[in-house]
């Protein structure tokens, strides 16, 4: 997907710093620290994934006791991310809503105009923490879920 693409599903774009530790033994981000910063800005767009949510992410459209759970992820590393000064930006939008799920969809980039460097899919299931069973997602949620552009 081009950039041109991206900017017409995206969600918002969080700004996720590089840490030394996210640095391989050759100097580039590991693919295992890419998947950590991917997570930082799913928890940035969805709020904090411990009871209760914290405010200001996509969960608060859900009620308290509405937890998410990761299902899947897939990733595909596009190209190197090397270290730089500057964060990297981290696309995050929801692509699909199911009746008890959504994908999450998120992208790595350098920059504002850089091509995603690494992109990913994650399936995101709530779960009723009285019940400790999926959570029917009501229709008008899950069109805010589509909708939803969460403030910086």
């Amino acid at each position: 997907m081009s950039s041109p693409e991206l900017a017409a599903v995206r969600g918002t774009s969080v700004p996720v710093a590089v840490r030394y530790d996210d640095l391989g033994s050759t100097g580039h981000v590991d693919n295992v620290a890419s998947m950590r910063i991917i997570e930082e800005a799913r928890h940035t767009f969805l709020g904090h994934p411990v009871t209760p949510h914290a405010p200001g992410g996509l969960l608060d459209l859900v009620p308290s006791h509405i937890q998410h759970l990761v299902r899947r992820q897939d990733i595909e590393y596009r190209d190197e991310l090397w270290y730089q000064a500057e964060p990297f930006l981290v696309d995050v939008w929801v692509s699909a809503v199911g009746t008890t799920s959504f994908r999450l969809g998120s992208a790595i980039r350098t920059s504002a105009d850089a091509e995603p460097a690494v992109t990913a899919e994650a399936v995101i299931v709530l779960v009723d923490l009285e019940t400790g069973k999926p959570w029917p997602i009501p229709c008008e949620i899950g069109g805010q879920f589509t909708g939803s552009v969460i403030p910086q």
